[in-house]
């Protein structure tokens, strides 16, 4: 990876996975950890997930599903009401706090700690192929390529580039931390299923309505997202953080697949 897709990365989730702790607790990984305690790890060995059979690559310049993409982004742009511009700032800071009243509990260090064990390591698995994607990719983003009337975070709002030469659009990482968020959160509280795997999509969308994404960016990551849960269900370390969120929330426990039946080697939270 190249020193700028590592600052980009690092910004992101910083950006991205912050709980519902206080400001001077919050870490990169979004967790109210006590000095000293190892940073959360993926359950995957890195490229594991390898987004290139997952997604092709973006819409080329000019194309008709670009053209289609570039049209669904300015009417976001123009016309959302102030409500959901709200909902898309609020989106653009963090993310395990927008899916709480979707999921009926708080998510935080505090009152589930075993769900935010769970989720902090899957945010890590789920990361690794966005961020190859964007490094091969480089699609430069909305506010690259037009005026945009605002955009989330930033004032004032960035001058389009003339001819730009890269970015960072597809896949949105924003997108595959909630989807992967909210196909968690469906596991742990199967009740609450539709309320929070919409507020995944809509979530999705606020990156559309915030000037940072192109609808086909969320789409590829939501694919992602997806494919790396897949993929994690054949891990016996997850299926235990799994089973162990599960209980914490009084969900009954799903049953372990026979590829995930053997022992579970001790990992460090």
């Amino acid at each position: 990876m190249t020193s700028r897709g590592r600052i980009m990365r690092t910004a992101f989730m910083t950006l991205g996975l912050m709980a519902s702790a206080p400001a001077s607790a919050q870490s990169l990984e979004g967790v109210d950890r006590p000095a000293g305690e190892a940073k959360p790890v993926g359950y995957l060995p890195k490229e594991t997930v390898d987004y290139r059979l997952i997604v092709g690559p973006p819409p080329a310049p000019d194309s008709l599903v670009d053209r289609i993409d570039m049209s669904i982004s300015r009417r976001f742009q123009a016309e959302v009401d102030a409500e959901r511009w709200q909902t898309a700032q609020l989106d653009n800071k963090t993310v395990y706090p927008r899916f709480v009243e979707a999921f009926g509990r708080p998510i935080d260090r505090q009152h589930s700690p075993r769900l935010i064990r769970l989720l902090n390591r899957v945010m890590r698995d789920a990361a690794d192929p966005v961020w190859n994607g964007k490094e091969v990719f480089q699609r430069p983003r909305p506010y690259q390529r037009y005026q945009l009337t605002r955009r989330c975070g930033s004032s004032p709002i960035p001058a389009p580039d003339p001819a730009p030469r890269g970015g960072s659009s597809y896949p949105s990482g924003h997108s595959v931390y909630g989807w992967a968020t909210a196909l968690l959160l469906a596991e742990v509280a199967p009740d609450r299923a539709a309320a929070v795997l919409e507020r995944g999509r809509d979530y999705a969308l606020s990156r559309v309505v915030c000037g940072y994404h192109f609808p086909s960016d969320t789409e590829a990551a939501r694919a992602i997202a997806a494919a790396v849960l897949t993929r994690l269900h054949g891990d016996p370390a997850f299926h235990a953080d799994l089973k162990a969120a599960q209980a914490e929330h009084g969900a009954p426990a799903v049953p372990v697949p026979k590829a995930a039946r053997k022992p579970v080697e001790a990992q460090a939270d």
